[in-house]
């Protein structure tokens, strides 16, 4: 029987949350609801 193995981008969601104790869905939350638009303005503010 095949595993189900998350790969890609998502691979890296339990760390992410691991290490800054926020699920991903709440990040997905803060910058759509951000009023910046362009990628660098996001991840430095």
């Amino acid at each position: 029987m095949a595993e189900n193995v998350v790969k890609g981008p998502a691979s890296y969601f339990p760390s992410i949350e691991k290490k800054y104790g926020r699920p991903v869905g709440e990040w997905l939350e803060i910058v759509r609801s951000s009023p910046l638009t362009k990628h660098m303005e996001l991840v430095s503010g």
